[in-house]
C-alpha cells in the first residue's frame, strides 16, 4: 500500500473513531471510551506513518530498466559531499551490477554506460519531533549509452510527504530498481 493510500486509511480510522468515541461520550457520558478511542486512534496514525516513512516511491521514471553488466557514477563536483554516491554503488551491486566513480571528462574504458546524479537537501521537523533534520528533497539520476539517455528517474519530496526522512538507501534503491535490470546473485 503507498504512503499516502496507507495514511488515508489511518486518517479514516481515526475518524470513524472519534465519531463513535462521541457518540459514546454523548449517549452515556463515558469519558473513558471516549479517551480510549482517541488514544487508540492516534497509535494508529503514528504506526501508518512510521511504516510509510520506512517505504520511497520515484516520482517519475522515463525509459524502460537497463540491463547492464557495468556503469562508471560521474562524481558531481557541484554537489555536497555525502552518502550519495556509496548509496549508488551498494543499490547497483544488489543488482549485481559493478560501478566504478571517476571525475568528470575522465570516463574510464570499457563503461557500458554512465551515470549521472543530482541532489537537493533541505530541513524540515520530522513527525512528532521538534528538531529540524537534514533529508534529501529530490534525486535526480540519468543513465547514458554512448551519449544517449536510457533512463531517467527522480524522487521529489513534496510538502509533508511521509518518506522525505526516509534514509538515502531506501530513496536510492526505489530509483535504482526502476532503472537497472537485476543481474541476480
Amino acid at each position: 500500500m503507498r504512503a499516502t493510500g496507507m495514511l488515508t486509511h489511518a486518517l479514516r480510522q481515526f475518524m470513524r473513531c472519534v465519531a463513535i468515541a462521541v457518540c459514546a461520550s454523548v449517549s452515556s457520558g463515558c469519558t473513558w471510551t471516549l479517551l480510549t478511542t482517541a488514544d487508540t486512534a492516534g497509535s494508529l496514525v503514528q504506526a501508518g506513518m512510521s511504516v510509510a516513512s520506512k517505504y520511497s516511491s520515484p516520482n517519475y521514471v522515463t525509459g524502460a530498466p537497463a540491463s547492464l553488466r557495468s556503469i562508471c557514477i560521474e562524481l558531481n563536483q557541484t554537489m555536497p559531499a555525502g552518502d550519495i554516491v556509496p548509496v549508488l554503488q551498494i543499490a547497483l551491486q544488489r543488482r549485481g551490477v559493478d560501478s566504478m566513480v571517476y571525475n568528470p571528462g575522465t570516463s574510464p574504458p570499457g563503461c557500458e554506460a554512465m551515470l549521472v546524479y543530482a541532489t537537493t537537501t533541505s530541513w524540515g521537523n520530522p513527525s512528532f519531533s521538534d528538531d529540524p533534520e537534514a533529508y534529501l528533497s529530490a534525486i535526480d539520476l540519468t543513465l547514458l549509452r554512448q551519449g544517449h539517455v536510457l533512463v531517467t528517474a527522480r524522487y521529489q519530496a513534496h510538502g509533508y510527504t511521509l518518506d522525505r526522512f526516509s534514509s538515502a538507501q531506501q530513496k536510492v534503491d526505489a530509483l535504482v530498481d526502476k532503472m537497472v535490470a537485476s543481474r541476480g546473485p
